[in-house]
């Protein structure tokens, strides 16, 4: 029996098999019968992702043993790749009709012919990552969801003037090498936006007092912003009193300074993360920043680069006393918190009625089989509009660019 003689049944098995674009492409120019097939295989594809991971200088794509451990990522409606060879834009709309998500990286997009394939597959697409600023999203209508690293001129263009991308339907919002202060200049409003990533990894000129428009339904919100400034005060706490709604923050902290308005209080975050990135902490700054959360229910303190390590056993139990519906308090890669933070909490919760679960680095290993619907899996994309499943055991770089809502 000859391969073409078997039944289709059995090619849609061994095509279901392939996740990668080179070996699509190729099994497609066989034959009519095996690119119909092919075709087929395709049609359900939703998300085309670079198999690749984001560093400081770009992107870095990985080896073949990396990919054959990694096989199982990704279902039936992912494709990834790591052709570097001209790709016929037209075709590749054509190969996938129903994309939502494009994952373009700066040599793929240049290969491929991204423009025609965008121009062909745009009617689909609700979300994109783009490495650098190009036209193509004069041909985006519809997206939803926008990763990026433009300045903030070239967003008001493409926005606004320069195609048809309308503002109100931008609901996740990932900006890379970007800074507060620029956002703050952008001129639309993002009433709709959802979630908000900005990160600045270089360093720059250290953000002042936010003073742009406030984002009436942002819940989720991701900052890791350095600068080249030895010291300065942070204003991301005072930017998340802009976000009313707010619910989850990840926050990743380059100063000990920060500023705090004395007079409000936010009372929608529930969830946040912060990952601390310099030498010492003052813990008097932090407790003056966290008392204005009175819901705060998930705070995780991660000190990985902490190098002086100031934070003790009786900052947490401050902590603790301040925040009234604690329920999850975990502290990651610090000396200074041991088991005698732990068992404070425990007689803490005895006597005040209390069910707070904290981790730190002696019992952290137990946070997985008591917590798991917490994932700590690297991901570029993640299903379900859900901070905690997907963000708040993971260090900053492993956070998903986009949180894609489960279909109802």
């Amino acid at each position: 029996m000859i391969i073409n003689e078997l039944p289709d049944d059995c090619f849609f098995i061994i095509f279901g098999l392939m996740n990668e674009l080179d070996d699509l492409l190729n099994c497609s120019k066989v034959c009519s019968k095996w690119s119909h097939l092919i075709a087929e295989r395709t049609r359900n594809v939703k998300y085309l992702i670079g198999h690749s991971r984001l560093f400081e200088g770009g992107y870095r794509f990985w080896s073949k043993a990396q990919i054959s451990s990694k096989s199982q990522i990704y279902p039936l409606d992912y494709v990834y790749y790591r052709t570097m060879d001209p790709i016929d834009g037209p075709f590749l709309s054509t190969l996938f009709p129903n994309l939502i998500i494009a994952d373009l990286c700066k040599e793929f997009y240049a290969k491929v012919g991204a423009r025609l394939y965008i121009s062909n597959a745009y009617k689909s697409l609700k979300g994109i990552i783009l490495p650098y600023h190009d036209s193509i999203l004069k041909y985006c209508d519809k997206l939803e969801m926008l990763s990026i690293q433009y300045d903030h001129q070239y967003i008001v263009h493409m926005l606004l003037f320069g195609g048809l991308m309308r503002e109100h339907d931008i609901k996740q919002l990932h900006h890379w090498d970007y800074t507060l202060d620029e956002f703050a200049k952008i001129s639309v409003r993002f009433q709709n936006l959802q979630r908000l990533s900005i990160s600045k990894y270089e360093g720059g000129k250290a953000d002042g007092c936010y003073d742009g428009f406030e984002l009436p339904r942002l819940k989720m919100l991701e900052l890791n912003i350095d600068s080249y400034e030895v010291e300065f005060i942070y204003y991301g706490f005072q930017f998340i009193l802009c976000c009313p709604n707010l619910q989850s923050a990840y926050i990743s902290l380059y100063s000990n300074r920060f500023f705090v308005v004395d007079s409000c209080e936010h009372e929608s975050l529930q969830d946040l993360v912060l990952s601390f990135n310099v030498d010492d902490v003052d813990c008097n700054e932090l407790e003056k920043a966290l008392i204005k959360y009175p819901n705060l229910k998930h705070l995780a303190l991660d000190c990985r680069y902490l190098f002086n390590q100031n934070l003790k056993n009786e900052h947490v139990e401050n902590l603790v006393c301040i925040l009234p519906n604690l329920v999850l308090f975990v502290v990651r890669n610090c000396e200074g918190v041991t088991q005698e933070a732990a068992d404070y909490i425990q007689e803490y919760n005895k006597l005040h009625g209390r069910s707070i679960k904290f981790y730190f680095d002696q019992n952290y290993h137990e946070i997985q089989s008591d917590w798991p619907q917490l994932s700590t899996k690297y991901e570029r994309i993640s299903h379900g509009f859900d901070f905690m499943k997907h963000c708040f055991l993971k260090e900053s770089h492993q956070l998903p660019i986009f949180l894609v809502p489960n279909e109802d």
